[in-house]
């Protein structure tokens, strides 16, 4: 039986997850190919090359590059605006026969390992709405990297949304970003103009009404989408990204490390070297996870302080205020 989730080393994307859509703005540009590809060990003739896979890494030292060199505010969203379908390769079409926009929200999930191999996606529903978190799958993205990332794959949800034909206008979904520099929220604000647009806000998120998501796509297809969903429900996620869909399965009662990696089918030992090699610790990822559903409670449900500290099982509120100032530093 293979693996439900994959380490970053693992991890194999085709170039047109956001790779050629970079050379076309250095080329532009007049930036050299081979100054945009430093250090990835990649050559331009790799990029044509229908049967090229990049690492990972190699993706992540590109975003590197790019934001080093290519100084446009409006170079995530240019790059979003290309990005679905055609990094899903063949399995783009399951998202046109979705039946609806929820459907093919829930199938561009499924296979975010495609698209998606920097960061990982989180769905959460709360009354009426449906919000989307995104958090490092194990790239080391700095700061700036991390939000070039988050930007890009925010207007490729909004952009395969147009291409599907759902009309935007006509429904309201909030973009809720970090601070940016100017430009780049200048940039944000111009092209999502449509919707409403937070800033300052303690972490990215995109939330849609299910006013949206019930909206019906015009070649839906029932057949069609489920051999497609079968395909990509095998896909693995991210194995920080499988690690927490599992602890915020059980964010009350988080399982031990030695329970999850018996899941894992590896060792305890082995579970820690990996979250090691990813940058992190098991409990920075059980902070992660906490830190992300305080969010969510207080901010999408509307808990209370008090309720927020129930609903993950501290019954301290003193103590719980100190471990939220801890959740900060890696939410």
């Amino acid at each position: 039986m293979s693996k439900s989730w994959c380490e970053s080393h693992e991890t194999t994307v085709a170039p047109q997850a956001g790779v050629l859509q970079m050379g076309d703005v250095a080329l532009q540009r007049a930036i050299p190919m081979d100054v945009l590809l430093n250090k990835t060990k990649l050559f331009a003739t790799d990029l044509q090359n229908p049967n090229t896979l990049l690492s990972a890494k190699q993706l992540a030292q590109l975003f590197r590059n790019a934001s080093l060199l290519l100084s446009r505010p409006d170079l995530p969203l240019v790059i979003g605006q290309q990005l679905l379908p055609i990094s899903l390769q063949h399995f783009g079409l399951g998202v046109m026969h979705a039946a609806n926009v929820a459907q093919a929200l829930d199938y561009l999930l499924k296979a975010q390992s495609l698209w998606s191999p920097l960061l990982h996606l989180t769905a959460l529903k709360h009354e009426g709405y449906l919000s989307i978190y995104w958090s490092d799958a194990g790239a080391h993205l700095d700061p700036e990297e991390f939000t070039l990332a988050v930007l890009m794959e925010m207007e490729a949800l909004r952009s395969i949304l147009l291409w599907l034909g759902i009309d935007l206008h006509a429904s309201e979904w909030v973009f809720e970003l970090k601070s940016l520099p100017a430009n780049t929220l200048s940039e944000c604000q111009s092209r999502w103009a449509a919707s409403p647009v937070k800033t300052d806000c303690e972490r990215f998120a995109l939330t849609l009404p299910n006013t949206l998501l019930h909206e019906p796509l015009k070649q839906a297809s029932s057949s069609l989408f489920y051999v497609s969903e079968q395909q990509v429900a095998q896909l693995p996620l991210s194995f920080l990204g499988y690690i927490q869909q599992r602890l915020l399965q059980e964010i009350s009662e988080m399982p031990s490390l030695e329970t999850l990696a018996d899941e894992m089918a590896i060792s305890p030992a082995t579970l820690k070297r990996k979250l090691k090699a990813h940058g992190t610790s098991y409990q920075k990822q059980m902070d992660q996870a906490r830190s992300l559903m305080s969010y969510h409670y207080s901010h999408k449900l509307g808990y209370s302080t008090e309720r927020v500290a129930e609903s993950l099982n501290f019954y301290d509120t003193s103590n719980f205020r100190r471990a939220m100032k801890r959740w900060i530093l890696v939410g």
